[in-house]
C-alpha cells in the first residue's frame, strides 16, 4: 500500500515524523499593530443595547401621514366586513349573478387574482432561468405577490358560494334527504 495515495484510504503516518506548527494570527498587517476593539463599549450591557435600539422604534412619534394612511386602510377593511355581511344576508345576486349570467363579479376577480399570481411566478422564473445577480429583491417581491394573490383568489370561490358554511351541501353531487343539489348551471362547479 502507497502511503502517499489518498484514494479512498487513510494516509498512513510515521508516528516520529515531525508534526507542522500551526499558524499564529496577529493583528499586524503590514507592519502596522491594530487595536483589538471590544463588540460592546464599556458601560453597556447586552440589554442596554437592546433597550437603546428597539427606543428608536418604539418611543419615536409617528407622522402624520402614518395615521392617515392607517385611517384609510382602517376605513377601507371596514368597508369590505361590511359588503360581505350585506352578501351574506342577501345573497350573491348583488353581484350580477343571476341564472343566465354565470360569470359576475367574483368569478371575474377570481380569474383576475389568479392571473397577478401568474405573473408573479413568470417574472421570479425568467429572473431564475437569466441568472441575473440582481434578482433576489425583485425574486422577493415577486413570490411575496404570487401569494398574496393566491390568498386573494381564494376568497372568491368561498365568498361565491354566498353562505359558505353550507357549501359542501351545494357543491357534492349527491342526494340527500334535505333535497339540496349543486347548482350545474355554476361556473364554479364546472371548475
Amino acid at each position: 500500500m502507497d502511503p502517499k495515495s489518498e484514494r479512498g484510504r487513510e494516509r498512513i503516518e510515521d508516528a516520529n515524523a515531525p508534526k507542522p506548527e500551526r499558524p499564529t494570527y496577529s493583528t499586524a498587517v503590514a507592519g502596522a499593530q491594530y487595536k483589538e476593539f471590544p463588540v460592546i463599549e464599556p458601560g453597556h450591557t447586552l440589554s442596554s443595547v437592546t433597550e437603546k435600539i428597539s427606543n428608536v422604534v418604539l418611543l419615536g412619534r409617528h407622522p402624520i401621514g402614518w395615521f392617515i394612511t392607517f385611517g384609510i386602510g382602517f376605513l377601507l377593511f371596514n368597508l369590505l366586513m361590511v359588503s360581505i355581511t350585506h352578501l351574506v344576508f342577501t345573497g350573491i345576486g348583488i353581484w350580477g349573478n343571476n341564472q343566465p349570467v354565470g360569470w359576475a363579479f367574483d368569478i371575474i376577480n377570481f380569474v383576475w387574482w389568479i392571473g397577478i399570481g401568474h405573473a408573479g411566478t413568470l417574472i421570479s422564473a425568467i429572473l431564475l432561468l437569466l441568472k441575473q445577480d440582481w434578482r433576489t429583491s425583485i425574486n422577493r417581491f415577486a413570490e411575496a405577490m404570487t401569494l398574496f394573490a393566491v390568498a386573494c383568489a381564494l376568497l372568491f370561490p368561498l365568498i361565491h358560494t354566498g353562505r359558505p358554511w353550507l357549501a359542501a351541501y351545494w357543491l357534492m353531487p349527491y342526494p340527500n334527504t334535505m333535497d339540496i343539489w349543486p347548482q350545474f348551471r355554476s361556473p364554479l362547479v364546472w371548475d
